[in-house]
């Protein structure tokens, strides 16, 4: 097995690295500061839900600099300084709220820096693990790991953040909390991230000098390859889990009566059932590789729509049905979402950080697709419609997922 003794003292059995904050820090801006704290804070200073909108909208955006960011960090072996990179813009962007947010450009430039941190995070972080040259085994461990410490950055700052609002702290000091919180992940990563940099294999062709970013002469070609097939599959998968995820209060509400309140506490029930089931995908990975456990899972999606579709022809169902379903669904997305990043290495041609940003590119379209077919559809068919959008693009993504895999496998033999 190749070195992989981390800068810090973690015993390796463990998995875990001291960089990983800087994925914790992730969790908890990403998956907790921005939805609670961006929209709510536009619509209070500007009194339009349409400027709340445009501004996450920016922050989704952020994804399609991806490649760009992961193609540079490639060509001048800046991984490490693409990840610190990520933590500063955050800080950046909380400042930027903290203290230029009653205006609007004040507003759009924190989540355009908001946006760029996010997706260099999403994309580097994982990176880290899957072109580290780990056995397979060692990387399923290390990527169940990152995706834990994602999931307790989110609980902590759950917790954190309600606190804070129930104190009564304003605006400008819950955004300064957002930028300490990234300065911390930043220091922590700029004093242990260098060995984990260094691992990172730049040319999967084996080649770490060789200017090209990838073997085949350039992107057009490796999107035209099996590893673009992944690439079409991934953004219908993920079209389907934009389209849910970003309505799910209105669409528990609208169609089986589940007010926001309940919604929400199921959705933190759900973190913490995530904790326990990465544990056992990180354990299947080890054994039968990432396809399976991707096929299975978007197989679960697809069955989840159609029980969520029986359901809506029920009256009066109990809520810990349709909920429980939900919660589901997004066990198959965390699922999802944490071998991605591996199926991706093992099909692409390119770079650590172009393959990575070519996926984060993938994920950041179909995120923005989702939510506006969501949108069109709830108003032209009513919200019982999204689980039927969402089985479709969902069994459509296992088509290609299967057609991407078997030609993944032929071109590796």
């Amino acid at each position: 097995m190749s070195d992989t003794s981390a800068d810090a003292t973690f015993p390796e059995k463990y998995g875990i690295e001291w960089w990983y904050t800087a994925h914790l820090v992730y969790g908890a801006i990403q998956l907790i500061f921005i939805p609670i704290l961006v929209p709510t804070f536009a619509l209070e200073v500007t009194g339009s839900a349409t400027m709340a909108g445009a501004a996450m909208a920016i922050i989704g955006l952020g994804g399609l600099l991806a490649p760009i960011i992961g193609g540079l960090a490639d060509q001048y072996r800046a991984h490490r300084e693409a990840q610190l990179a990520g933590l500063a813009a955050y800080a950046v962007a909380g400042l930027l709220f903290a203290f230029f947010g009653q205006s609007t450009l004040g507003i759009f430039g924190g989540a355009a820096f908001m946006g760029v941190g996010s997706a260099t995070l999403l994309m580097i972080n994982p990176a880290f693990v899957v072109a580290g040259g780990f056995e397979p085994d060692d990387e399923a461990i290390r990527l169940t790991r990152l995706n834990q410490m994602m999931i307790i950055g989110s609980l902590i700052a759950g917790v954190g953040l309600s606190s804070l609002i129930s104190m009564g702290l304003p605006f400008p000091g819950r955004f300064i909390t957002l930028s300490v919180l990234a300065v911390f992940g930043f220091v922590v990563a700029f004093l242990t991230n260098k060995k984990a940099a260094g691992r990172i294999k730049v040319d999967a062709g084996g080649d770490e000098n060789d200017g090209d970013n990838t073997k085949n002469g350039g992107v057009i070609p490796l999107l035209l390859s099996p590893f673009g097939l992944f690439l079409l599959a991934v953004f219908f998968v993920t079209t389907g889990q934009g389209a849910i995820t970003g309505q799910a209060a209105n669409f528990m509400q609208d169609v089986f009566t589940i007010d926001a309140g309940t919604t929400s506490l199921a959705l933190s029930a759900s973190g913490l059932v995530s904790l326990l089931i990465l544990d056992a995908v990180g354990r299947m990975m080890g054994k039968s590789g990432p396809s399976p456990i991707w096929i299975g899972a978007v197989i679960l999606k697809v069955v989840i729509m159609i029980v969520l579709i029986a359901m809506a022809w029920v009256n009066g169902i109990w809520a810990a049905l349709p909920l429980g379903a939900y919660i589901l669904y997004l066990q198959a997305i965390t699922c999802v979402d944490m071998v991605q990043p591996a199926l991706a290495a093992r099909g692409s041609s390119a770079g650590a950080g172009l393959t990575q940003g070519l996926l984060m590119f993938a994920i950041a379209s179909a995120y923005a697709a989702g939510s506006f077919i969501s949108g069109i559809s709830a108003d032209a068919f009513g919200f019982s419609s999204l689980p039927w959008v969402v089985g479709v693009v969902s069994a459509i993504a296992l088509v290609l997922g299967f057609i991407g895999f078997a030609n993944m496998k032929k071109a590796a033999d």
